[in-house]
């Protein structure tokens, strides 16, 4: 139930700019430096809240909600953080421990809207809970496209990407472009709408469209050369394309610019075995990937383990998908889909 879209913090606009560009271990060492001259610097846990949530610590992220709307109750975007960290955990609890998930993230989100109504985090928290909830929980699909709405009368660009977030997995591309394209328009220079741009024609739309994905990836790493996320989606292109060329040229570049996130090796694995090629190379780049740690909102290790596991299905070898999918379950207990496809390789 999770917003899935963080917002800005508004309140510093610098760092605002580095949590787009993906620069999360850069943000967590940052805040830890404020945290350790100041225990109580109540933007600092709030930022703390978000870098944890990025890294999926999700317990951690609402301990550290709770901390900063402690210290400063009156700030919205505290009150709306600590309603996300509630809403991201109501989804990966129990029905009894998600009831009280959800009261505390509903109460943080009547504070946030009554300090600001027009509150962006708490906006997208509400947009999404009322989207995705079944109507006994409170959920109203109505009212989250009105939500979608109000943020299109505030802040055109997340309003146009909110609206993509609620049809992402409707099927619906010819609206969803339209939505991210709109994006675009209400701000050329917003670099999340252009790579949302390029993700979706690239890997999330029914029919992939590489070209177009190419040139909004060519944008937005022109836009933010020091960004890994341009980099990402075109190795996928270049993967899928089959240009080793030019792949290799960017992979390259990619780690010059960006050397502490190896994410686009893990896309271009990913492209590799979407096609079913050149399948020595895709577990090499899977292989680099995880010889590093991943950056905040990026792959995990054991999301990588399940796509090496699904290289390993499609050639047969059957022991080795195992081997994947068992250190990806040890990873994370709760990783459900590596547990059913563990079971479904077993029993075939």
């Amino acid at each position: 139930m999770g917003a899935v879209l963080f917002g800005q913090t508004g309140a510093n606009p610098q760092w605002d700019a580095i949590m787009e560009a993906g620069h999360w271990k850069r943000l967590r060492q940052m805040t830890e430096e404020k945290l350790k001259a100041n225990p109580n610097d109540a933007a600092a846990r709030l930022w703390m809240s978000k870098i944890k949530s990025s890294f999926g610590d999700h317990y951690g992220a609402l301990l550290e909600a709770e901390r900063a709307v402690a210290l400063d109750s009156g700030n919205p975007g505290a009150q709306a953080q600590l309603a996300e960290a509630s809403a991201f955990l109501a989804d990966r609890t129990g029905p009894i421990a998600a009831l009280g998930h959800v009261r505390r993230m509903k109460k943080a989100l009547d504070a946030a809207l009554a300090i600001n109504p027009n509150n962006l985090d708490a906006l997208l928290v509400q947009m999404m809970f009322s989207w995705k909830a079944p109507g006994i929980a409170g959920g109203d699909k109505k009212k989250a496209v009105k939500v979608a709405d109000q943020i299109v009368a505030t802040l055109p660009v997340w309003g146009n990407l909110a609206h993509a977030r609620l049809l992402q997995d409707s099927g619906d591309d010819a609206a969803i472009e339209r939505w991210l394209l709109g994006a675009v328009k209400a701000d050329p220079k917003f670099y999340r709408a252009r790579i949302s741009l390029a993700r979706f024609y690239c890997c999330t739309a029914k029919g992939k469209k590489l070209d177009k994905a190419e040139a909004a990836a060519l944008e937005a790493i022109r836009m933010d050369p020091a960004a890994a996320a341009g980099y990402e989606a075109l190795a996928y292109v270049y993967a899928a394309g089959q240009r080793f060329g030019d792949l290799e040229a960017l992979l390259g570049r990619a780690a010059k610019a960006v050397p502490d996130d190896f994410a686009p090796y893990y896309f271009a694995a990913n492209g590799l075995v979407d096609v079913g090629r050149d399948f020595r190379r895709a577990e090499q780049y899977l292989n680099h990937y995880l010889s590093g740690n991943p950056e905040g909102r990026q792959p995990t290790h054991a999301q990588t383990r399940m796509l090496l596991a699904s290289l390993y299905t499609k050639e047969g070898r059957k022991a080795d998908a195992v081997r994947e999918l068992t250190i990806a379950i040890r990873l994370q207990p709760d990783f459900e889909a590596a547990k059913a496809e563990l079971k479904r390789i077993k029993a075939g």
